[in-house]
């Protein structure tokens, strides 16, 4: 399967528009605060958090659930080369918001990639806490650099993340997500 390159997929993006746009924010329940939404994203780090705990209910079936109070998050993932998974929270027992991603790496050293995406996955922009920063080095870890590209914001989006080492690109992940089910809140 030849990669998408992150300039043809985000000119796509751009010439779409932004997902969510024109999203109703006033549509959104007063009980569901975004600014809550966005703490419970930027204090779990799913797959990258060290202290998640997986469940395998399922051979090649991993899942991580994290509760806190109203909210519930669960991110569930298949697969090693490629992986494809998605991540949910509900408030109050609804899903309200959702992501979804495909990624493939090409690197040969696995136990360093994984590492270093771990590593950039912990440190998201705090208003978009979906995948890592626009862009992260260590310097630790030389050689390797994440981009992320993404177009909207938490209430809806789409992306492309990129691991390169030595400037060659050795892995990527497309996701997208954003609210859903809210005319499904009868709180």
């Amino acid at each position: 399967m030849k990669p998408i390159m992150a300039e043809s997929y985000m000119q796509a993006v751009r010439a779409l528009g932004p997902p969510g746009s024109d999203f109703d924010i006033t549509r959104v329940p007063k009980e569901l605060d975004l600014e809550k939404l966005l703490e419970l994203l930027n204090s779990i780090e799913g797959w990258a958090d060290p202290n998640a705990e997986e469940e395998t209910p399922k051979p090649g079936l991993k899942t991580i659930t994290i509760k806190k109070g109203d909210w519930a998050y669960i991110d569930q993932y298949a697969g090693g080369e490629p992986f494809q998974g998605f991540e949910i929270v509900w408030f109050k027992d609804v899903p309200v918001w959702s992501m979804s991603y495909r990624g493939h790496w090409t690197s040969l050293d696995y136990t360093d990639m994984l590492k270093f995406v771990k590593k950039a996955l912990e440190c998201p922009p705090y208003d978009f806490p979906c995948r890592g920063p626009r862009e992260w080095r260590t310097k630790e870890m030389p050689g390797w650099k994440y981009m992320n590209f993404w177009n909207g914001n938490i209430k809806g989006f789409e992306g492309l993340e990129e691991i390169k080492f030595k400037r060659k690109r050795v892995g990527w992940t497309i996701y997208q997500g954003g609210l859903v089910n809210l005319e499904h809140l009868n709180l």
